[in-house]
Protein backbone atom coordinates (compact mmCIF):
# COMPACT_ATOMS: atom_id res chain seq x y z
CA UNK A 1 0.00 0.00 0.00
CA UNK A 2 1.62 2.92 -1.28
CA UNK A 3 1.37 6.63 0.94
CA UNK A 4 -1.55 8.06 -1.29
CA UNK A 5 -3.61 5.17 -0.48
CA UNK A 6 -2.85 5.10 3.40
CA UNK A 7 -3.09 9.16 3.47
CA UNK A 8 -6.36 8.84 1.92
CA UNK A 9 -7.60 6.20 4.21
CA UNK A 10 -6.62 8.67 6.99
CA UNK A 11 -8.49 11.52 5.50
CA UNK A 12 -11.43 9.38 5.46
CA UNK A 13 -11.16 8.75 9.08
CA UNK A 14 -10.55 11.90 10.06
CA UNK A 15 -13.95 12.80 7.72
CA UNK A 16 -15.97 10.19 9.78
CA UNK A 17 -14.30 11.80 13.25
CA UNK A 18 -15.94 15.21 12.24
CA UNK A 19 -18.76 14.10 10.41
CA UNK A 20 -20.09 12.62 13.71
CA UNK A 21 -19.19 16.10 15.42
CA UNK A 22 -22.23 17.77 14.43
CA UNK A 23 -24.92 14.95 16.38
CA UNK A 24 -23.30 15.33 19.43
CA UNK A 25 -23.23 19.06 19.03
CA UNK A 26 -27.30 19.15 18.27
CA UNK A 27 -27.69 17.07 21.39
CA UNK A 28 -25.81 19.01 23.64
CA UNK A 29 -27.29 22.24 22.63
CA UNK A 30 -30.71 20.42 23.48
CA UNK A 31 -29.63 20.17 27.04
CA UNK A 32 -28.40 23.66 27.14
CA UNK A 33 -24.96 24.35 26.54
CA UNK A 34 -23.79 27.30 24.45
CA UNK A 35 -22.07 27.41 21.38
CA UNK A 36 -18.65 29.05 23.26
CA UNK A 37 -18.78 26.54 26.07
CA UNK A 38 -18.67 23.67 24.11
CA UNK A 39 -16.13 24.57 22.43
CA UNK A 40 -14.28 25.95 25.31
CA UNK A 41 -14.67 22.48 26.40
CA UNK A 42 -14.14 20.15 23.20
CA UNK A 43 -10.59 22.35 22.98
CA UNK A 44 -9.64 22.30 27.14
CA UNK A 45 -10.38 18.34 27.85
CA UNK A 46 -8.79 17.68 24.27
CA UNK A 47 -5.67 19.55 25.63
CA UNK A 48 -5.90 17.97 29.04
CA UNK A 49 -5.79 14.61 27.69
CA UNK A 50 -3.36 14.76 25.16
CA UNK A 51 -0.48 16.29 28.05
CA UNK A 52 -1.75 13.52 30.44
CA UNK A 53 -1.20 11.07 27.75
CA UNK A 54 2.50 12.68 27.18
CA UNK A 55 3.41 13.00 30.79
CA UNK A 56 2.23 8.99 31.36
CA UNK A 57 4.60 8.46 27.94
CA UNK A 58 7.54 10.60 28.89
CA UNK A 59 7.13 11.94 25.55
CA UNK A 60 9.18 15.01 24.87
CA UNK A 61 6.92 18.02 23.85
CA UNK A 62 9.30 20.78 23.56
CA UNK A 63 9.14 23.14 20.50
CA UNK A 64 11.22 25.51 18.79
CA UNK A 65 10.20 29.05 18.83
CA UNK A 66 9.43 28.92 15.39
CA UNK A 67 6.76 26.24 15.56
CA UNK A 68 5.52 27.70 18.40
CA UNK A 69 4.59 30.58 16.14
CA UNK A 70 2.73 27.89 13.78
CA UNK A 71 0.94 26.04 16.04
CA UNK A 72 -0.20 29.46 17.62
CA UNK A 73 -1.56 30.79 14.34
CA UNK A 74 -2.97 27.16 13.77
CA UNK A 75 -4.75 26.38 16.84
CA UNK A 76 -4.98 30.11 18.23
CA UNK A 77 -6.10 32.04 15.47
CA UNK A 78 -7.17 29.59 12.36
CA UNK A 79 -8.74 26.91 14.46
CA UNK A 80 -10.60 29.34 16.94
CA UNK A 81 -11.75 31.58 13.93
CA UNK A 82 -12.67 28.55 11.99
CA UNK A 83 -15.06 27.02 14.36
CA UNK A 84 -16.51 30.12 15.77
CA UNK A 85 -17.16 31.60 11.83
CA UNK A 86 -18.76 27.91 10.96
CA UNK A 87 -21.11 27.78 14.62
CA UNK A 88 -22.33 31.36 14.17
CA UNK A 89 -23.42 30.94 10.21
CA UNK A 90 -25.70 28.04 11.64
CA UNK A 91 -27.95 31.15 13.27
CA UNK A 92 -28.17 32.81 10.12
CA UNK A 93 -28.74 30.29 7.38
CA UNK A 94 -29.65 26.31 7.49
CA UNK A 95 -27.03 23.89 8.35
CA UNK A 96 -27.67 22.16 5.06
CA UNK A 97 -26.28 25.54 3.17
CA UNK A 98 -23.69 26.04 5.80
CA UNK A 99 -22.01 22.47 5.13
CA UNK A 100 -22.18 23.37 1.69
CA UNK A 101 -20.66 26.99 1.87
CA UNK A 102 -17.90 25.31 3.93
CA UNK A 103 -17.03 22.75 1.56
CA UNK A 104 -16.05 25.12 -1.04
CA UNK A 105 -12.52 25.31 0.73
CA UNK A 106 -11.25 22.57 -1.05
CA UNK A 107 -11.20 24.55 -3.95
CA UNK A 108 -9.56 27.12 -2.34
CA UNK A 109 -6.94 25.10 -1.20
CA UNK A 110 -6.71 24.01 -5.02
CA UNK A 111 -6.01 27.37 -5.94
CA UNK A 112 -3.89 28.86 -2.94
CA UNK A 113 -1.54 26.06 -3.03
CA UNK A 114 -1.32 26.08 -7.11
CA UNK A 115 -0.04 29.51 -6.56
CA UNK A 116 2.10 29.36 -3.80
CA UNK A 117 3.22 25.65 -4.23
CA UNK A 118 2.56 25.13 -8.13
CA UNK A 119 0.23 21.61 -6.70
CA UNK A 120 -1.64 20.63 -10.21
CA UNK A 121 -4.60 18.63 -10.50
CA UNK A 122 -5.04 16.38 -13.59
CA UNK A 123 -8.16 16.66 -15.46
CA UNK A 124 -9.42 14.00 -13.98
CA UNK A 125 -9.40 15.02 -10.39
CA UNK A 126 -10.48 18.53 -11.21
CA UNK A 127 -13.94 16.92 -12.78
CA UNK A 128 -14.48 14.57 -9.83
CA UNK A 129 -13.80 17.96 -7.97
CA UNK A 130 -17.06 19.52 -9.06
CA UNK A 131 -19.10 16.38 -10.07
CA UNK A 132 -18.87 16.18 -5.83
CA UNK A 133 -19.50 19.84 -5.39
CA UNK A 134 -22.91 19.41 -7.45
CA UNK A 135 -23.97 16.26 -5.98
CA UNK A 136 -23.15 17.59 -2.19
CA UNK A 137 -26.24 20.00 -3.16
CA UNK A 138 -28.74 17.14 -3.77
CA UNK A 139 -27.04 15.57 -0.97
CA UNK A 140 -27.99 18.55 1.57
CA UNK A 141 -30.68 19.27 0.06
CA UNK A 142 -30.03 22.79 0.06
CA UNK A 143 -32.54 25.05 -0.31
CA UNK A 144 -32.13 28.83 -2.25
CA UNK A 145 -34.72 30.22 -0.41
CA UNK A 146 -34.35 33.15 2.25
CA UNK A 147 -30.84 33.21 2.26
CA UNK A 148 -29.36 35.66 4.71
CA UNK A 149 -26.14 37.38 3.20
CA UNK A 150 -24.41 37.83 6.54
CA UNK A 151 -24.94 33.68 7.19
CA UNK A 152 -23.26 32.93 4.16
CA UNK A 153 -20.08 35.70 4.36
CA UNK A 154 -19.50 34.17 7.69
CA UNK A 155 -19.88 30.46 5.75
CA UNK A 156 -17.42 31.63 3.05
CA UNK A 157 -15.09 32.86 5.84
CA UNK A 158 -14.84 29.84 7.29
CA UNK A 159 -14.12 28.09 4.06
CA UNK A 160 -11.18 30.54 3.40
CA UNK A 161 -9.93 30.14 7.29
CA UNK A 162 -10.08 25.98 6.84
CA UNK A 163 -8.60 26.84 3.50
CA UNK A 164 -5.49 28.25 5.00
CA UNK A 165 -5.72 26.20 8.51
CA UNK A 166 -5.02 23.30 5.86
CA UNK A 167 -2.21 24.77 4.24
CA UNK A 168 -0.14 25.96 7.46
CA UNK A 169 -1.05 22.36 8.90
CA UNK A 170 0.75 21.07 5.90
CA UNK A 171 3.86 22.53 6.60
CA UNK A 172 3.41 21.96 10.30
CA UNK A 173 3.66 18.56 9.69
CA UNK A 174 7.63 18.68 8.21
CA UNK A 175 8.82 18.73 11.16
CA UNK A 176 6.14 17.72 13.88
CA UNK A 177 4.22 14.54 14.95
CA UNK A 178 0.46 14.66 14.25
CA UNK A 179 -0.21 14.15 17.87
CA UNK A 180 2.06 16.99 18.67
CA UNK A 181 0.60 19.20 16.43
CA UNK A 182 -3.09 18.14 17.25
CA UNK A 183 -2.25 18.95 21.48
CA UNK A 184 -1.06 21.98 20.76
CA UNK A 185 -3.74 23.02 18.27
CA UNK A 186 -5.87 22.30 20.21
CA UNK A 187 -4.24 24.02 23.67
CA UNK A 188 -4.16 27.27 21.76
CA UNK A 189 -7.62 27.21 20.58
CA UNK A 190 -8.42 26.62 24.29
CA UNK A 191 -7.21 29.90 25.08
CA UNK A 192 -8.75 31.68 21.71
CA UNK A 193 -12.29 30.10 22.43
CA UNK A 194 -11.81 31.51 26.29
CA UNK A 195 -10.97 34.83 25.31
CA UNK A 196 -13.93 35.59 22.91
CA UNK A 197 -16.00 33.88 24.74
CA UNK A 198 -15.77 35.68 27.97
CA UNK A 199 -15.73 38.55 25.89
CA UNK A 200 -18.92 37.49 24.78
CA UNK A 201 -19.94 36.16 27.83
CA UNK A 202 -21.16 32.96 26.54
CA UNK A 203 -19.28 30.60 28.91
CA UNK A 204 -21.29 28.62 31.26
CA UNK A 205 -21.21 25.24 33.19
CA UNK A 206 -25.23 26.09 34.10
CA UNK A 207 -26.48 22.88 31.70
CA UNK A 208 -28.08 19.69 32.11
CA UNK A 209 -25.41 16.99 33.27
CA UNK A 210 -26.64 14.78 30.74
CA UNK A 211 -25.14 16.93 28.05
CA UNK A 212 -21.36 15.39 29.30
CA UNK A 213 -21.58 12.42 27.23
CA UNK A 214 -22.03 14.49 24.16
CA UNK A 215 -19.67 16.57 25.26
CA UNK A 216 -17.12 14.16 25.82
CA UNK A 217 -18.02 12.11 22.47
CA UNK A 218 -17.11 15.39 20.72
CA UNK A 219 -13.51 15.34 22.72
CA UNK A 220 -12.64 11.97 21.89
CA UNK A 221 -14.30 10.98 18.36
CA UNK A 222 -14.34 14.55 16.76
CA UNK A 223 -11.26 16.18 18.26
CA UNK A 224 -8.93 13.94 19.54
CA UNK A 225 -9.06 10.97 16.81
CA UNK A 226 -10.27 13.44 14.00
CA UNK A 227 -7.36 15.71 14.52
CA UNK A 228 -4.60 12.84 14.80
CA UNK A 229 -5.67 11.57 11.78
CA UNK A 230 -6.29 14.70 9.61
CA UNK A 231 -2.66 15.55 10.33
CA UNK A 232 -1.42 12.36 9.80
CA UNK A 233 -3.02 12.19 6.51
CA UNK A 234 -1.36 15.85 5.46
CA UNK A 235 1.82 13.84 6.54
CA UNK A 236 1.37 11.69 3.05
CA UNK A 237 -0.47 14.02 1.32
CA UNK A 238 -0.62 17.31 -0.40
CA UNK A 239 -3.00 19.53 0.85
CA UNK A 240 -4.87 19.72 -2.23
CA UNK A 241 -5.62 15.80 -2.05
CA UNK A 242 -6.29 15.61 1.87
CA UNK A 243 -9.51 18.84 1.50
CA UNK A 244 -10.84 17.12 -2.03
CA UNK A 245 -11.09 13.61 0.22
CA UNK A 246 -12.24 15.46 3.33
CA UNK A 247 -15.39 16.68 1.07
CA UNK A 248 -16.48 12.48 2.20
CA UNK A 249 -17.58 14.14 5.57
CA UNK A 250 -21.44 15.54 4.64
CA UNK A 251 -21.78 11.81 3.51
CA UNK A 252 -20.95 10.68 7.13
CA UNK A 253 -22.96 13.57 8.54
CA UNK A 254 -26.16 12.05 6.52
CA UNK A 255 -25.96 8.95 7.14
CA UNK A 256 -24.96 9.96 10.78
CA UNK A 257 -28.51 11.80 11.24
CA UNK A 258 -30.22 8.94 9.53
CA UNK A 259 -29.22 6.61 12.23
CA UNK A 260 -29.00 8.74 15.62
CA UNK A 261 -31.32 11.48 14.57
CA UNK A 262 -33.97 9.96 12.95
CA UNK A 263 -33.76 12.49 9.85
CA UNK A 264 -35.35 11.68 6.84
CA UNK A 265 -33.75 10.76 3.72
CA UNK A 266 -34.96 11.61 0.40
CA UNK A 267 -34.23 10.20 -2.65
CA UNK A 268 -32.42 12.89 -4.03
CA UNK A 269 -30.05 13.13 -1.19
CA UNK A 270 -29.48 9.28 -1.63
CA UNK A 271 -28.45 10.16 -5.15
CA UNK A 272 -26.46 12.80 -4.28
CA UNK A 273 -24.71 10.94 -1.47
CA UNK A 274 -23.90 7.96 -4.50
CA UNK A 275 -22.36 10.14 -7.13
CA UNK A 276 -20.56 12.10 -3.92
CA UNK A 277 -18.76 8.49 -3.10
CA UNK A 278 -18.47 7.90 -6.99
CA UNK A 279 -16.76 10.89 -7.80
CA UNK A 280 -14.19 10.67 -4.61
CA UNK A 281 -13.69 7.13 -5.98
CA UNK A 282 -12.58 8.75 -9.43
CA UNK A 283 -10.39 11.51 -7.65
CA UNK A 284 -8.94 9.10 -5.54
CA UNK A 285 -7.92 6.98 -8.73
CA UNK A 286 -6.93 9.70 -10.76
CA UNK A 287 -4.62 11.35 -8.19
CA UNK A 288 -3.41 7.81 -7.50
CA UNK A 289 -2.44 7.06 -10.98
CA UNK A 290 -0.70 10.38 -11.62
CA UNK A 291 1.57 9.78 -8.82
CA UNK A 292 2.47 6.20 -9.96
CA UNK A 293 3.59 7.79 -13.39
CA UNK A 294 6.52 9.63 -12.22
CA UNK A 295 7.43 6.83 -10.14
CA UNK A 296 7.38 4.52 -13.19
CA UNK A 297 9.20 6.60 -15.78
CA UNK A 298 12.24 7.08 -12.79
CA UNK A 299 12.51 3.13 -12.61
CA UNK A 300 12.69 3.36 -16.20
CA UNK A 301 15.12 5.71 -16.57
CA UNK A 302 17.24 4.30 -13.90
CA UNK A 303 16.77 0.13 -16.16
CA UNK A 304 18.05 2.34 -18.69
CA UNK A 305 21.23 3.04 -17.13
CA UNK A 306 22.26 -0.07 -15.92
Amino acid sequence: MNNFIKGAIYAVFSSIGYGIMPIFTVKAYEYGVTVYTLLFLRFGLSSIIFFLFFLVKGTNIRIGKHEVKNLFILGGILFTLLSIFHFESLKYISSSMAVLLLYCFPLLVCIISYFLYKEKLSIGSILALVATFISMIYLLGVSLDKMNVYGIVLSLLAALIFAIYMIVGKRVTINNSPVIISAYTALFATFGVFIIGVVKQDISLNFNNQAWIHIISIVIFSTIFAEITFFKSLELLSSSNVSMISMVEPVFTTLFALVFLNERLQFSQLTGGMFVLISLVVLVYSQNKSIKKPAINRTLIQNEHI
